[in-house]
């Protein structure tokens, strides 16, 4: 495999690229995009079922200014269940629904270990201090002081020692045997995940 000018031996290599929505939206009984998202109104409901709402990652929401479709990000699919939940009580009220409107408070990236990048409109900012704002603010969108706290001491052990989280790979797995790189290799199990 190649990095840049480095050349890197391997045994397997696997490229991901590319989002799926997860398969619910091909029950829903409508046309969905190439990606399986599902093709949403203004106020969040799907065409031809008023009563059913979709947000996040599911929705391909493209009544923005500019008529392209929002990104499959936390931010976004927080404001749209926020705003679909709403729309549910207008309904329950009898008020009329309100049409979802993304309010971009900005996008932040983790980079690698102490270095992230992070572009808020007129601020844009990348490395350490570009890394603990992306930290503070993971840690701010937490439920509870117990989950605040558990999952910065959980980073900072992490930080500290070196180590990295645990990694998942689902799905078929087949593992290559004897060869360069099969010594101490993980087994897959029958669930799809795989054990280091």
């Amino acid at each position: 495999m190649r990095v840049g000018d480095a050349v890197v031996p391997t045994t397997v290599t696997i490229w991901a690229a590319g989002v799926q929505a997860s398969p619910l939206g091909a029950l829903l009984g409508v046309p969905t995009t190439r990606g399986g998202q599902v093709p949403v109104q203004p106020d969040l409901s799907i065409a031809g079922h008023s009563n059913v709402f979709v947000a996040g990652d599911l929705a391909w929401f493209t009544a923005t200014p500019d008529g392209k479709p929002l990104p499959g990000l936390a931010p976004v699919a927080l404001q749209q269940g926020r705003a679909a939940a709403r729309n549910i009580v207008c309904d329950l009220r009898g008020q009329p629904r309100r049409p979802f409107h993304y309010r971009d408070k900005g996008t932040m990236a983790l980079i690698g270990r102490a270095a992230a990048i992070a572009d808020l409109g007129r601020l844009h900012m990348t490395g350490f201090l570009a890394w603990l704002m992306w930290l503070f603010i993971h840690i701010l969108y937490l439920v509870g002081f117990r989950n605040r706290l558990l999952v910065l001491l959980e980073w900072a052990w992490s930080y500290v020692t070196y180590q990295r989280s645990a990694r998942l790979i689902t799905g078929d797995i087949t593992l290559p045997t004897g060869g360069a790189g099969a010594q101490g290799a993980g087994t897959g199990t029958p669930d799809g995940h795989f054990r280091m």
